[in-house]
């Protein structure tokens, strides 16, 4: 075998190798002959953007149904819509449903799948759109939704929490500075009244409302608002998908307080609409609404306050009528008791003088009989002691004379006696008192060998020391 041939044989077994561009156009060609010029195909919106040429492009997606929602999906391609075919496929959706496409829309498109050699990125070019499709499958989440909902008892729950009778303190769901937002403040302002709003601000559409706006619900249900109120304008039926989600249905389900709706124009109604306390069409009227229980709840008030003011004055006539007859009922009565007591009273002061005027001539004569007999005692009292002073004096001058001569003799006695027990006499008597420091010798004892001693004589003092001791 020849060189030419066996390098002949081994291009024929090696796999054909193509340039970059061969590659992409086998890749297009064939693509154009297992799918032909157009298809349908079914997923969900996701990352949707516009650029400023006027085209769009955005990811159809096929959600893992085990991931959840905004999570890595099944399988995805990436689509781009061109302006000539954007206005006419936005037109189809507002003149077929009212909707417009956004993230989180599950829809069936029409269009061309081909290969971008330039990006090297495989691509749906759309054309066309079912809205059927879209509306169907909102339209049998929503009715799959409600059902849950009520399986579960929550399509009643908030109706049943008691509406406040004066509903000044409002928790506003809603996006800050939207026209849903004045429309709502304006009309609070409009009623004069004092309203306390605590405002909530969140997106009110896109794939991130549904937990933003039941956050927001369950944020001011919190707070210690009256009610809470929920308030979007209108807008295509694919912008009213957030009040549709059971996060939302749910957030208002378990609201401590009622939930007041005011999504989207006249002829919407969404899922919120169906668990919340009262639904009313716009946010105007939802305002309205809440004004309007406000102010019959003032109203109803000051006409209490009318009606216990005339009551009260009824009253007051009443007892004043009353309180004059009483009062003319009782002066007749006491005028009559006066008369018929001072009747009495003139008898009794009669029967009192007569009585005091016999007991006092009685108690005359007896205080007449007491002087004299207390006269004719007295003076037998100072006879006697008159005597009996003069025999007391009698004793005491004797006694008096007797004691000065008993008292000399006393004297005398006891000034012996002292000369007796005087020291001097008995030194005299040849006696001494010898001391040691001042203090009496008593017992040889408590003397030492050197110890000087002070001897006192009758007439005078020795001085000495202790030589022996026995």
């Amino acid at each position: 075998m020849s060189l030419f041939d066996s390098a002949a044989e081994r291009a024929a077994s090696e796999p054909m190798t193509f340039t970059v561009a061969e590659l992409a156009d086998r890749i297009k060609q064939v693509l154009g002959d297992a799918f032909g010029d157009e298809l349908w195909v079914e997923g969900e919106i996701r990352n949707l953007s516009r650029a400023r040429s006027g085209h769009m492009y955005f990811d159809l997606v096929e959600p893992d149904p085990d991931n959840g929602a905004g999570k890595q999906p099944e399988a995805s391609i990436s689509v781009a819509l061109f302006r000539f075919n954007r206005e006419r496929v936005e037109e189809t959706l507002r003149r077929q449903g009212g909707m417009a496409m956004e993230d989180g829309m599950k829809v069936r498109i029409q269009g061309k799948l081909d290969f971008w050699p330039p990006g090297g990125r495989l691509q749906l070019y759309m054309s066309g759109i079912d809205p059927n499709f879209t509306l169907g499958e909102l339209e049998a989440e929503r009715l799959r939704l409600l059902e849950k909902l009520r399986d579960e008892g929550l399509l009643n729950k908030n109706q049943g929490v008691p509406f406040p009778v004066a509903p000044l303190r409002i928790g506003l769901v809603t996006s800050n500075g939207s026209a849903a937002h004045h429309d709502f403040r304006d009309e609070l302002v409009a009623s004069g009244l004092a309203w306390e709003v605590t405002l909530a601000d969140t997106p009110v559409q896109g794939v991130d409302a549904p937990p933003l706006i039941a956050a927001a619900i369950g944020a001011v249900g919190r707070s210690g608002v009256d009610v809470i109120a929920v308030v979007r304008g209108g807008g295509a039926r694919t912008d009213l998908v957030a009040f549709d989600s059971e996060a939302v249905a749910r957030a208002v389900a378990d609201a401590p307080v009622p939930v007041v709706t005011g999504v989207g124009h006249e002829i919407d109604r969404t899922i919120i609409d169906e668990v919340a306390h009262e639904a009313q069409k716009t946010p105007t009227a939802c305002a309205v609404f809440i004004v309007t229980a406000a102010r019959a709840h003032l109203e109803a008030a000051e006409q209490a306050w009318e009606g216990a003011s005339a009551w009260a004055q009824r009253l007051l006539v009443e007892a004043d009528q009353r309180l004059v007859n009483v009062s003319q009922t009782t002066a007749r009565a006491a005028e009559g008791h006066l008369l018929r007591a001072d009747s009495r009273l003139k008898s009794r002061a009669g029967r009192i003088r007569e009585l005091a005027e016999t007991r006092t001539r009685g108690e005359t004569r007896r205080v007449d009989g007491c002087a004299g007999a207390m006269r004719h005692r007295v003076s037998t009292a100072i006879v006697d002691g008159q005597r009996t002073l003069d025999r007391v004096k009698s004793r005491t001058t004797a006694q008096a004379l007797r004691i000065p001569k008993s008292a000399a003799k006393e004297l005398a006695n006891l000034e012996g006696r002292a000369r007796l027990l005087d020291p001097r006499a008995i030194l005299a008597r040849g006696w001494s008192i010898t001391r040691h420091s001042g203090k009496v010798v008593r017992d040889p004892v408590s003397l030492a060998v050197g110890d000087e001693l002070v001897t006192t004589l009758a007439e005078g003092e020795l001085h000495s020391t202790v030589s022996e001791s026995k």
